[in-house]
């Protein structure tokens, strides 16, 4: 038996209650309710009045929508949607509440720069999407903005907060009611197109996207060109669940990057292979940590460490990994030939992650080439999309060869005899950090730092 809310409901055409049980007023807290235009937010609403004009008599049909329950909370329902044939202008909704099926699953929140839903709310929505039958066909995409770093080195981040918000809308604009837009991390967003019904219609959608961006930044303050790359694939066709989504995605944002950028690439199977029978990462089996969360744990270790007591600093590594959702962290002390501490996260055959300890040696770390790659904050940000061909090779060469994303190393110039913290995430990692969760990393490496100096 499962232990889902649901309700059964009935409105008329212009979404007046005509039926609802006492549970269900009791879910939204007030039982004079009379529309569902006073629970529904009104970009939801437009979706699911969209919705319902697709819908023929007698035929049934699924959306998604947020609806404000008691205690002022704004929860995802997933909705089977039936036009009455034998009462004309009666509509029927079978409703679930979507956070029920995950009990660790947390309020749908925005995120604060760009209004769009944040990284949690956006991976509910389509992990939603892939537990509700029958099936209903939608598109999953990944999109990040070309050159970004170049734009925090060369105006700084508050130019880049400007571009982030900018691409943001130019996003939401585009998609408008055919879908939801969620920041994922810093320069990344994901989108959910499930109110469309053609291949036609993505493309026109994602060249939309790209054109508005391309156009609006085209040689940015006469340094260079801001663009998007885009990675897509078809639910349930490529992926019945959310995460061979992401992971097809992702290796479709990987392809239009290495093929120059400034482009979209949908999965297709003729032309791409049969990809989802690679290793496929647990993405969804890794809780979204929230940014309270985040900075709770950043605090707790904070305090700690003023307060002299002792932090057992592999349980430390731990948390962090789980909580920033990384692939591995590695602490060096005097030797770059060995870490004195590591750990590395791991996918057992049954499907299992694993936190596990790994010594590892980055004698990379003290060469030249990364030297001057570190910033005031003695940070250096080492993503392999941004590093250029020619001038950074070594460093190129040396994340294809561990099969890495990014590597984001702190330089220890405190500690006794030097030393680094590196926080890495690998090339199929479900890893997005944004610029607050770089600040925590940052804060967590000082206190290791500190911590060096009372050994």
């Amino acid at each position: 038996m499962d232990h889902f809310l649901k309700f059964q409901i009935s409105v008329d055409e212009d979404m007046k209650l005509s039926d609802a049980s006492d549970s269900f007023y009791a879910y939204v807290g007030n039982d004079e309710i009379t529309s569902l235009d006073q629970l529904v937010p009104p970009q939801d609403m437009t979706q699911l009045k969209n919705s319902l004009f697709a819908l023929s008599e007698g035929r049934k049909g699924m959306c998604c929508f947020r609806i404000r329950t008691a205690g002022d909370v704004l929860n995802w329902i997933a909705a089977n949607i039936k036009k009455n044939s034998a009462k004309k202008g009666l509509i029927e909704l079978d409703l679930v509440d979507i956070q029920s099926m995950n009990e660790k699953s947390t309020p749908v929140q925005y995120d604060a720069m760009t209004e769009l839903l944040n990284k949690q709310a956006i991976t509910d929505y389509a992990a939603s999407l892939t537990r509700v039958y029958p099936r209903k066909m939608f598109y999953f995409v990944l999109l990040d903005i070309d050159h970004f770093k170049n734009v925090n080195d060369l105006f700084g981040h508050m130019c880049g907060d400007e571009v982030i918000i900018d691409v943001a809308h130019i996003i939401r604009d585009c998609v408008g009611s055919k879908g939801q837009t969620g920041r994922i991390g810093g320069d990344e967003f994901m989108v959910v197109l499930d109110n469309i019904d053609s291949s036609f219609k993505i493309r026109e959608i994602l060249a939309a996207i790209r054109e508005t961006v391309e156009e609006k930044y085209k040689s940015f303050r006469g340094e260079i060109d801001v663009t998007v790359s885009i990675g897509a694939v078809l639910y349930p066709e490529d992926g019945t669940s959310y995460d061979e989504l992401f992971m097809l995605a992702d290796k479709m944002l990987y392809r239009a990057k290495m093929k120059g950028r400034n482009r979209y690439i949908i999965y297709t199977p003729e032309i791409h292979g049969e990809l989802k029978e690679a290793s496929i990462t647990n993405v969804t089996t890794r809780q979204v940590a929230s940014e309270d969360a985040k900075i709770a744990l950043i605090i707790s270790y904070m305090n700690s460490f003023l307060r002299k007591a002792t932090i057992p600093i592999q349980v430390a590594l731990e948390n962090v990994m789980r909580t920033f959702e990384l692939d591995g962290l590695y602490v060096f002390y005097e030797s770059l030939g060995a870490s004195r501490y590591g750990i590395r996260r791991n996918t057992r055959p049954d499907g299992r992650e694993m936190m596990e300890d790994e010594t590892v040696a980055m004698p990379i770390l003290g060469t030249e080439d990364i030297a001057g790659k570190f910033d005031s904050n003695n940070v250096a940000i080492l993503n392999i999309f941004d590093l250029k061909r020619g001038s950074d090779d070594s460093i190129i060469k040396y994340l294809e060869e561990k099969e890495y994303r990014f590597m984001m190393v702190y330089h220890m110039r405190d500690a006794k005899k030097g030393g680094y913290v590196v926080y890495t995430a690998d090339k199929e990692s479900a890893c997005r950090l944004s610029e607050t969760d770089m600040a925590d990393l940052i804060y967590f490496s000082r206190m290791l730092e500190l911590t060096s100096l009372e050994r």
